[in-house]
Parts: structure tokens; C-alpha cells; sequence
């Protein structure tokens, strides 16, 4: 099971914060009132949790300079779009970074390439704000063209965020189609739950 959290910055970004209280000090409130929540979740045996953050680039300054600077030393999260401050994204401590990627041409990846990206990434292999179920095939192909970018032990296989939204019957045909894709390459890679081609 894995445990998933909104994050401070979309927290805070998401709500009506204090106009008396620079909005890092906010962050880093709501940061230790998440970090008491990650706490429980590995008490309760819970040993993968994702810290959701689709609002960071909300509150990002347009220009380039030390505004931004002093923003990303604080709010250092994102979501796909993050080319142009990806050395933020590198800093953080995270296992597995994982980004919504299944409308985004894999080129993308690039990045993680140039940039020489030590950890496990999770690029979404297919689109849950569609009811469309992707074939097995489909995904396969998706994950064929991650591997032109990512090493196979560094990737790892999952949808764009969560399903909330999505009924039961195109959730399970969809994420049977996507554990096939991801066991083939497993099998094809000799890869296991080390944290390379799972789902």
C-alpha cells in the first residue's frame, strides 16, 4: 500500500494563506504538520509514501533571478514541468521522482540524461483523467521509449496520479494491462522490486 499526501506548497497554495506571514514560513508550518502524517504512515507499515505537488509553479516568479532563486530554496517541488529549474528538483531527497508524462512527448526525459540523475523515476505511462482503458501493447511501447532515456534500473512503472476519478472496471482493466507491460520488461530486463521496471 502506498501512502499519498498533498504537499505544503499546494497546501498552502490551495488555500487562503496569511497576508502577515511570509508564505515560506507557512510552507515550512504545513511541512512539519505533513511530516508528523509521514511519520504515522511508517508506523502503520506504510513504507512508500508520494508527497503530491501540482501547484508549485503557481507561486514560481516569472523572471528568471534571485525572486525565483529564493523560491525554489523553499518550495522546491513540482510536477512535469520543471526543465527550467530541474537542478531544485536533483536537490531534493527523494527515492523515486514521479511526474505526470503520459501527454508529454518522452523526450522530456532528456534531462534526466543530460543532467546525469542518480535516482528512480516514475514517468506516467498512461493518462487517468481519460476513461480510455490503454492497451497493454500501448504501454509497452510508452515504456520502449522511456528506456531510450532512463536505464531500466532507474525506472519505475505507474499511471499519472491517482484514479480517484476513474470507475472500478476501466482502474482494474487499466492497471492489468500496465502490471503485464511492466512484468514483460521486468522479465526481459531480469529486473525485481529493487525499485527498476515495477508497477
Amino acid at each position: 500500500m502506498k501512502g499519498m499526501l498533498t504537499g505544503p506548497i499546494t497546501c498552502l497554495r490551495w488555500s487562503f494563506p496569511r497576508d502577515d506571514v511570509h508564505q515560506c514560513v507557512q510552507a515550512q508550518q504545513l511541512t512539519l504538520a505533513l511530516r508528523d502524517e509521514v511519520i504515522d504512515l511508517e508506523a502503520a507499515g506504510i513504507y512508500v509514501i508520494q508527497v503530491d505537488e501540482p501547484a508549485l509553479r503557481e507561486g514560481l516568479p516569472l523572471r528568471a533571478g534571485k525572486e525565483r532563486e529564493r523560491y525554489l530554496q523553499w518550495a522546491p517541488f513540482c510536477y512535469s514541468e520543471f526543465q527550467d529549474f530541474f537542478y531544485a528538483i536533483a536537490a531534493l531527497d527523494a527515492d523515486v521522482l514521479s511526474i505526470e508524462n503520459s501527454k508529454a512527448d518522452a523526450k522530456l526525459l532528456k534531462v534526466f540524461v543530460d543532467e546525469a540523475y542518480p535516482r528512480h523515476i516514475s514517468p506516467g505511462v498512461y493518462d487517468i483523467h481519460s476513461p480510455r482503458i490503454p492497451s497493454e501493447q500501448e504501454i509497452k511501447d510508452r515504456i520502449q521509449e522511456m528506456l531510450q532515456y532512463l536505464k531500466p534500473e532507474q525506472l519505475w512503472i505507474d499511471p499519472d496520479c491517482g484514479l480517484k476519478t476513474r470507475q472500478w472496471t476501466e482502474t482494474k482493466a487499466s492497471l492489468t494491462n500496465m502490471v503485464n507491460a511492466a512484468k514483460y520488461f521486468r522479465s526481459k530486463y531480469q529486473m525485481f522490486r529493487d525499485g527498476s521496471i515495477v508497477a
